[in-house]
């Protein structure tokens, strides 16, 4: 399976975002906005009281305040992102994969002061938020030493270093693996596959730390069918004849998709 990166998109301001129907004005989102920009938390603090005091619960839900806690990660402002925890707003993961992008650690700090659990899968498909962070090591070492487990998974077998192995540079690599990477977890070799460079040197270090050459990758992962990939797990004793997860062996998936100079490889044993 091929492991997709997070997005990178723009940062918009809340008056751009798509209108979705809130309780709270607009222009009271926006001014909030603002103020986090300008770094005001007195006026931040007053003019949540004074909405909560003059509209009441009918025009305030503190959810409507999502593109405000955005922006008081963007500024890295952790006394108007604990303003907005105590007037209600719940913690979210998108929160945390934000943070990581802009590079927030008092934000991080933050979250984890509030009971954030540096831990907690980003969904079902996606494992924690270390799993974002892997090409940046200042941050991937903060992380780490805040207690992310680069071993964590998610629904599948899928972890912070499987997204490592697949992606980020050899000493990121290496340093998550210092750090207790297992190469047990994660479906780490298939993942090596599927680096766009160093394939082979990331798999000699994978094998090298004990990683089981003919583990079978979970049902429907796309293999990748490069010749010289090929022919270094052979040689590095990879079993031809074991079978995936439907129950085919590798030389009759290669000839099921017409690699014949893959069949050829396998056949020269």
């Amino acid at each position: 399976m091929e492991v997709q990166p997070p997005p990178k998109e723009a940062p918009i301001p809340p008056s751009q975002y798509p209108r979705i129907p809130t309780r709270t004005p607009m222009e009271i989102l926006e001014e909030m906005s603002d103020l986090c920009v300008n770094g005001n938390i007195q006026k931040f603090r007053e003019v949540f009281e004074s909405q909560l005091s003059f509209h009441g619960s009918d025009d305030f839900d503190i959810r409507d305040f999502w593109p405000v806690m955005v922006e008081a990660i963007r500024q890295d402002n952790a006394q108007f992102i604990f303003e907005l925890f105590r007037h209600g707003l719940e913690m979210d993961e998108l929160y945390a994969s934000q943070a990581v992008k802009a590079k927030a650690k008092n934000a991080l700090q933050a979250f984890l002061q509030h009971g954030w659990d540096i831990n907690q899968p980003m969904s079902e498909v996606k494992p924690p938020v270390l799993g974002n962070a892997i090409e940046d090591e200042d941050m991937v070492i903060w992380l780490l030493d805040h207690g992310a487990d680069p071993n964590r998974q998610c629904a599948i077998d899928l972890t912070p270093l499987s997204y490592a192995v697949e992606r980020a540079p050899i000493s990121i690599i290496e340093l998550m693996l210092a750090r207790g990477g297992d190469v047990r977890k994660g479906q780490l070799l298939h993942h090596a596959i599927d680096r766009q460079s160093e394939n082979i040197e990331v798999l000699k270090l994978l094998i090298g730390k004990g990683a089981a050459i003919d583990a079978t990758m979970y049902q429907d992962h796309h293999p990748s069918w490069r010749v010289d990939l090929v022919r270094y797990l052979v040689g590095e004793g990879a079993d031809p004849s074991i079978t995936d997860a439907n129950g085919r062996t590798a030389i009759e998936c290669a000839a099921m998709l017409n690699q014949r100079e893959v069949v050829q490889e396998l056949q020269k044993d």
